[in-house]
């Protein structure tokens, strides 16, 4: 069966329910964020008090932009909508393979992203850390963030281009 070849991520849809253009839509706001938080990364994983305070990197931002924040984040459980991409009429079949390796690498790099994000958050109270063990888990969430952008890039040229 589908579910068989696609594996869990295949129940999530609705039995031949393609995406809707609001779901499609979600996955292209998800990646232009994602743009935008890797061109203004710095900016966004740093948050200063008010008044002039202390400045502090916070990988926050990080979980928000891959939609691990908020049910409202336009990729929020997006993998549901990327189950629903196989019931597409005019998706291109020489895309498919290429659709289904994106998705597996999104997944692991937001993941990954997510793990290096969350235990940014802490590493300067942990024995040993400090702000440059902050930094060293920032950098290593900000390197699988990039490879979550290319993986989102193909999924997007998949579902946006007709056969």
């Amino acid at each position: 069966t589908a579910a068989t070849l696609l594996g869990p991520a295949a129940s999530y849809a609705a039995a031949g329910d393609p995406p809707t253009k609001e779901e499609i839509e979600r996955i292209k706001i998800g990646y232009e964020n994602i743009q935008y938080l890797l061109d203004n990364w710095e900016k966004e994983t740093t948050v200063c008090r008010e008044n002039g305070g202390e400045c502090k990197r916070d990988a926050n931002a990080v979980r928000r932009y891959l939609g691990l924040r908020s049910t409202t984040d336009p990729l929020f459980q997006i993998e549901k909508v990327f189950a629903k991409v196989r019931f597409m009429d005019d998706i291109d079949p020489e895309k498919l393979d290429a659709f289904f390796e994106a998705t597996e690498d999104w997944n692991s790099a937001m993941s990954m992203s997510n793990s290096m994000a969350f235990i940014s958050q802490f590493g300067e109270y942990n024995p040993g850390g400090g702000k440059d063990e902050v930094l060293k888990y920032l950098n290593e969430a900000q390197k699988q963030v990039v490879l979550a952008e290319k993986s989102l890039k193909v999924i997007l040229d998949c579902v946006t281009s007709t056969a």
